[in-house]
């Protein structure tokens, strides 16, 4: 298949063309426990032949994943062995192998920021019987969000170096040879997986069992862009257009002033694991990748906006019913002997509130309000020089607030976040992989010590000078003239893939640099600085749904 100039494999675009089906929806497909049950006999029970005690189906009965891992799965089957699938019937298996073969909100909290792409995420206290034998390939979370049976994992090595025959110069790197590798996963990897990631669990019994929500109805949105955006509320009604689908209109509103309208449509998977397709405003897409808590009250996650997950926005969405909420302050703070703009946002406000009904603790006060609808106030709030800096909560007719706010004189110190993280070039040959940068306030504790655990977050600032230095590791590092550039939202660009014919021996666009963020205080006479290290490192061509 050819496209424009370049010649794709079927190799290449079948895994793709699976994952439009799963995430557009853009196939009517039959659905159901009962269509999943007979397309699963119908496609797979010819190579996974059903035990004869029970009728389950050898292998895929006897692990439980996301609609990610099973996603993953069904690719390797149609790549690897050949599997033949009509239109939409890839959504329709993952769909079911997720409902009944999945994973309860309970045993995917711990690892969801694999799913979300969170790439810059640490993972601590990975076990040392799965450190080197595992995670010198993978993370972590791949492992850990799926189930199986003990002998599932048993079999797991050798399905391992079958599909993998060089894994033996893989974990060579790791200090392991192969026959020393293959020991260490039978010795310790397996016993440890078969007991902390058992095939039947307490919480997916629960789970099972428990009445699946309908998310039908209006949201409320609070959500963070760590671009030019900043802090955002909004709107959402969703309804429902088939069992667990739904399509929505939603608004966000940003702190910035700008606006954006949108459509979503989304399947929830296993009761309450929502992958939804956002078309936005001038033809652009996001992808959301969302969570809801068991009761179906509160969806959270990330809004991806890009298909790698390299840039995204924190989003929860809030079910609009019951009583009076506030559900955040924007901005979070507020700053002693000035007068500001402050946004209310939450749900079911009384109407007709006057400004006496807005408390926010000694030394504030609102000198007047406007009232839009039942879920937003802007008040204009004057702080006093000498109110008294540190956390408070905020009050509208006697409800209070359900995130704090802070009152201050001067930042401390800033912060830039994240303040270690990585970039890859690309642009020729495979997808750029950005990185967003956002530049935090900070007050100094009650120690008076600059970055201890009683130190106070105040969120975002600007105005920024951003700039790239150099990370010096050789005489005549060049790296920073290479690798890409930060724009004034501290956004940072890679160069493009490929050799480079201007560095010295045409070396690639890779390297390390710092990444400096300026910021001057109102009033300061000079500016505080903070620096973040950034590796751009070689070129992906291989993105997985769980990395």
């Amino acid at each position: 298949m050819t496209v424009g100039r370049k010649r794709f494999s079927w190799v290449e675009i079948l895994p793709r063309l699976l994952v439009l089906c799963i995430l557009l929806g853009a196939v009517r497909v039959s659905w159901g426990e009962e269509a999943g049950r007979t397309l699963l006999q119908n496609r797979c029970s010819i190579c996974h032949l059903p035990h004869e005690k029970d009728g389950k189906l050898d292998s895929i009965d006897f692990q439980r994943k996301t609609p990610e891992g099973w996603e993953m799965t069904l690719t390797r089957m149609v790549r690897t062995h050949g599997v033949q699938l009509q239109a939409g019937e890839a959504r329709t298996l993952i769909k079911y192998l997720s409902d009944t073969n999945g994973l309860a909100p309970a045993e995917i909290a711990p690892f969801r920021y694999a799913l979300e792409k969170r790439n810059n995420t640490v993972e601590k206290d990975v076990p040392k019987a799965v450190h080197g034998a595992c995670v010198t390939c993978h993370s972590y979370a791949r492992i850990a969000l799926q189930r199986r049976t003990p002998e599932f994992w048993r079999r797991l090595p050798d399905l391992t170096a079958g599909l993998l025959p060089n894994i033996e110069n893989q974990v060579a790197s790791a200090g392991m040879l192969d026959d020393y590798w293959y020991t260490v996963v039978k010795k310790d990897a397996v016993p440890y997986l078969t007991k902390h990631y058992p095939f039947e669990d307490a919480a997916w019994l629960k789970w099972q069992a428990a009445a699946k929500p309908n998310y039908a109805g209006e949201w409320k949105v609070v959500g963070h862009d760590p671009g030019k955006g900043g802090d955002y509320t909004g709107r959402l009604i969703l309804k429902a257009v088939g069992e667990d689908q739904y399509e929505g209109e939603f608004s966000h509103e940003f702190a910035d002033g700008s606006k954006e309208m949108g459509k979503t449509t989304a399947v929830v998977y296993t009761g309450f694991q929502w992958r939804g397709v956002a078309q936005l405003e001038g033809n652009k897409r996001s992808r959301e990748i969302f969570f809801a808590n068991e009761t179906g009250s509160v969806i959270n996650g990330r809004r991806l906006l890009t298909e790698v997950g390299d840039l995204g926005r924190e989003e929860t969405l809030y079910r609009s019913n019951g009583g009076a909420r506030l559900l955040t302050v924007v901005p979070a703070a507020l700053k002693a002997g000035e007068t500001q703009e402050v946004k209310l946002f939450g749900m079911n406000f009384p109407q007709n509130l006057q400004a006496s009904a807005i408390s926010l603790g000694t030394g504030v006060s609102v000198q007047s309000l406007s009232q839009q609808g039942d879920d937003t106030v802007v008040a204009q709030v004057t702080t006093e020089k000498e109110a008294k800096v540190g956390s408070r909560q905020a009050k509208l007719q006697g409800v209070e607030g359900e995130l704090p706010f802070y009152v201050y004189k001067t930042v401390d110190y800033i912060r830039i976040s994240p303040e270690q993280t990585f970039s890859r070039p690309g642009g020729v040959r495979t997808p750029k992989l950005l990185q967003q940068f956002e530049v935090v306030a900070y007050l100094n504790g009650a120690d008076g010590k600059q970055g201890t655990k009683d130190d106070v977050q105040l969120g975002r600032v600007g105005p920024i000078k951003w700039d790239l230095e150099e990370y010096v590791k050789r005489v005549n590092d060049d790296d920073v003239q290479f690798v890409g550039a930060v724009d004034e939202h501290g956004l940072f660009t890679p160069a493009n893939d490929g050799p480079n014919p201007q560095r010295h021996l045409s070396e690639a666009n890779v390297g390390d640099v710092w990444v400096e963020a300026w910021y001057t205080p109102d009033g300061a006479k000079r500016p505080i600085g903070a620096r973040a290290y950034l590796l751009v490192m070689p070129p992906k061509y291989n993105f997985q749904p769980i990395e």
